[in-house]
């Protein structure tokens, strides 16, 4: 895993033209409070959901509030952290089909029959790579059923961000312990709509698509692997109620992320982003702003689809902000 995204990381290649290149920036005029005017990528939701996003995402996995279990989980992810995590262990190995398409991305001279050829050896990539070309986000006039064609329409960096969330499912959803298994399935929702509103965000910013899809996948990573250390502690099925306990337990999820990132080799514009995403005193990087609004937008569009929030009142939200409800918009229309 560690190899594989290592090699991910390297420019792509111009031989075929890419349909996820950058666009214009939205004009946007920011968010006034107190006569003060925000910029827009300054720009975020209130803290109140995060709060409603973390009940909806723990569900029924919430249990009482114990100092003993709250100190035995936080002692387990203190440890882990100082223990030198190996990155290996933590995750399930990429198919050899990934790590072979990736291989003919770095070559400047390939061609989409050489991708073709190699992509059609795994039935399953071959059906990711058509359910996305024929989704909502592409609308092709007629259904595309030739690889070739899904190849052109899609573009390398298309492909690329397309191997990429092939390569992080399972890390996400396979999951065996009580917790983690039940968690799983909605930690996957709002990575994929995390990842996808980093990208759409960077394409309206003119940043790198690329790796702003990288860092939405990133962010919940640590936090499957904490779910996984709690359901390894034996000590409960549940998380504690407590406040101040999820604070620190997600707190540590995110630290986790990054340690994984940088075991993994991801760009240092990654890591930096993930790093500044909860200081919010730092004005932090381009990316940094996208990776925080994605994430409030991923959430508010998961609470919206849950019912907890009603579309009207998530758009009103959003209203003075043309390039972020185009965004929120389109989170509802990819269903990956």
């Amino acid at each position: 895993m560690i190899e594989f995204f290592r090699r991910y990381f390297k420019k792509p290649s111009t031989a075929l033209a890419s349909a996820n290149g950058t666009t214009s920036p939205t004009q946007d005029h920011g968010l006034t409070l107190g006569g003060i005017t925000i910029p827009i990528s300054e720009w975020l939701l209130s803290p109140d959901l995060d709060t409603q996003y973390d009940a909806w995402l723990l569900g029924h996995q919430i249990g009482v509030a114990s100092p003993y279990v709250e100190k035995t989980i936080l002692a387990a992810l203190e440890r882990l952290r100082q223990s030198g995590l190996d990155a290996s262990q933590l995750v399930p190995r990429v198919p050899t089909i990934l790590l072979n398409v990736l291989k003919s991305l770095r070559d400047k001279n390939v061609s989409a029959a050489d991708l073709a050829q190699e992509i059609s050896k795994d039935v399953v990539l071959v059906g990711e790579l058509l359910h996305e070309v024929n989704g909502a986000y592409y609308s092709p006039a007629q259904r595309i059923n030739s690889i070739d064609s899904a190849i052109h329409l899609l573009g390398l960096n298309g492909l690329r961000m397309l191997i990429a969330r092939a390569a992080f499912r399972p890390i996400i959803q396979h999951q065996t312990g009580k917790l983690a298994k039940e968690l799983a399935p909605r930690v996957w929702e709002h990575a994929e709509k995390n990842a996808l509103a980093c990208r759409l965000l960077a394409q309206q910013r003119q940043l790198d698509v690329f790796h702003a899809f990288l860092a939405g996948l990133l962010n919940n990573v640590g936090l499957i692997v904490a779910f996984r250390l709690v359901d390894q502690t034996g000590i409960t099925e549940t998380l504690p109620v407590s406040a101040s306990f999820q604070k620190t337990f997600f707190a540590h999820a995110n630290a986790l992320s990054i340690e994984i990132g940088e075991q993994w080799g991801f760009p240092a514009s990654v890591l930096h982003a993930m790093t500044e995403k909860y200081d919010l005193l730092n004005t932090g990087s381009p990316l940094t702003h996208c990776l925080r609004q994605a994430d409030q937008l991923a959430k508010l569009r998961l609470l919206t689809n849950s019912g907890l929030m009603s579309e009207t009142d998530s758009k009103a939200l959003l209203e003075a902000h043309s390039g972020l409800l185009h965004c929120f918009e389109q989170l509802n229309q990819r269903q990956e």
